[in-house]
């Protein structure tokens, strides 16, 4: 994994930030993905949750995730975190992609976006521009803690 973080770190830090094996919290998040789906229309370019989102959110939903060398940087898991406008970007980077995109978490301080697409990749969408994060969760998480990201052209 990028930058010494082993699927193993990924996981030990996980589980010290409040995940557990087979957490659910379906219910919980569910009124957070009936919000972002809510902003989505209310800025005119509706984004219905696909699957793998949805499966997502319900294991690692509304967790608050401290970065373990900087205390300052945290990666949310709740797709309500955006901007305004940001659905418009969302729409045009799926369209550019052939591949539904959901908002699943944002970064702080950063404010980079967290989307999830059809196949289950994670993407960063930024001001400074949009990056695969990796092709599961513990990939996109160890590459997060690095800032290894790749650019999609």
């Amino acid at each position: 994994m990028a930058g010494g973080f082993s699927r193993a770190d990924v996981q030990e830090w996980l589980e010290q930030s409040g995940w557990f094996p087979g957490r659910d919290v379906t219910e919980k998040v569910a009124e957070f993905i009936d919000d972002a789906v809510r902003q989505s229309e209310e800025q005119g370019f509706p984004a219905p949750p696909i699957a793998a989102a949805v499966e997502f959110l319900r294991t690692y939903g509304l967790l608050e995730l401290r970065h373990p060398r900087d205390g300052d940087k945290t990666l949310d898991v709740n797709p309500t975190g955006g901007y305004e406008g940001d659905f418009a970007e969302i729409d045009e980077l799926a369209r550019d992609m052939g591949s539904g995109l959901f908002r699943v978490g944002y970064d702080l301080p950063e404010g980079g976006i967290i989307l999830m697409d059809e196949n289950g990749r994670f993407i960063y969408h930024h001001w400074s521009g949009t990056y695969l994060m990796g092709a599961d969760f513990h990939e996109a998480l160890a590459n997060w803690l690095t800032g290894d990201f790749q650019e999609l052209s």
